[in-house]
């Protein structure tokens, strides 16, 4: 099997893992705050850890990740429903999984695939137990609707473009972040995605407990492999969303989303001074590489002291 035929397994692969996270973390959000809230979100942490690793392959390999997920079902249900429809998508991961380690002969890929593989399995066996737990329960956003309840428009418009926001460029710093090959770096990108992925909890949470739904679709990706070009794209949307969030902060009349998206906007400041700094080392580190080099220094040699021997010849 070729480098280009296991690379197209294994973006197979990431596209699960990436259509799992968003559907799980959906179905978090829609229970509200609570044990069986938290169970979801541990496994959605440990699908994300897969795609790390499925990306680093594919890295490894020549490739590059794709950042689009296979197409997710966010259709409404009831908790037990959807964990059950967990339990088809663990189902169908298991099967894809064990016809690639069939196919793949390479061992450092055979053996992440049959790690991952050993996960799938244990989520589906929490799925199957959380749609027995769930059965007969009602999640936050249809409690709420219920309920009569629902945000303003103009309120749901405002935490939904944050999760847009957030969603993209958690997409777009974990793809820099895999594109580069400076380790330092690629860390510096995954902390800073980290960070956004809790704002995208943090305003999905609010939403969903006011009875809206939050909106997972990423806006325009910025996906190159040269780092000075995507720090300078990462310090633009920072930029932007700095002056969006500051800007819809006095429409909010909610003191609690208020002190919300003012932390998150100044997260966004931090990240936009970090992106900087990062930018200037790479810019530096890029002028130092092509400086031209200095000629080497002709080396003066003191003429001999010749002997008494010698001038008798």
């Amino acid at each position: 099997m070729t480098n280009d035929e296991i690379i197209q397994l294994l973006q197979q692969d990431i596209q699960g893992e990436h259509q799992a996270i968003v559907m799980y973390l959906m179905h978090a959000y829609e229970l509200g705050e609570g044990e069986f809230a938290a169970e979801i979100e541990a496994i959605a942490r440990e699908e994300m850890r897969h795609l790390d690793w499925l990306a680093d392959k594919i890295t490894g390999l020549g490739g590059k990740p794709v950042m689009e997920p296979q197409k997710p079902d966010f259709t409404p249900a009831e908790p037990a429903q959807q964990m059950l429809k967990n339990v088809g998508l663990e189902d169908g991961a298991i099967n894809q999984y064990r016809q690639h380690i069939e196919a793949i002969q390479e061992p450092g890929i055979r053996m992440v695939l049959s790690r991952i593989l050993h996960d799938e399995i244990v989520h589906r066996d929490m799925f199957t137990k959380l749609a027995e737990e769930t059965r007969g329960m009602n999640g936050v956003i249809a409690e709420a609707n219920a309920a009569g309840e629902k945000p303003a428009e103009r309120i749901a418009g405002i935490l939904n473009e944050g999760v847009r926001h957030e969603y993209t460029v958690i997409l777009q710093y974990l793809f820099h972040g895999f594109m580069t090959e400076d380790k330092e770096l690629a860390e510096d990108w995954q902390n800073i995605a980290i960070n956004e992925m809790q704002h995208m909890g943090w305003l999905s949470e609010a939403l969903a407990s006011r009875g809206g739904r939050p909106d997972f679709q990423h806006t325009d990706l910025v996906l190159t492999a040269d780092a000075e070009t995507n720090l300078k794209a990462d310090i633009a949307v920072e930029r932007e969303v700095t002056r969006s969030y500051s800007e819809q902060i006095p429409e909010l009349d909610d003191p609690g989303l208020v002190a919300l998206v003012e932390r998150i906007r100044d997260h966004e400041i931090f990240h936009d001074n970090q992106f900087a700094g990062l930018l200037e080392e790479v810019e530096a580190e890029e002028h130092d590489a092509q400086a031209p080099a200095e000629p080497e220094q002709e080396t003066l040699t003191k003429p001999a002291i010749p002997t008494v021997g010698s001038l008798k010849k």
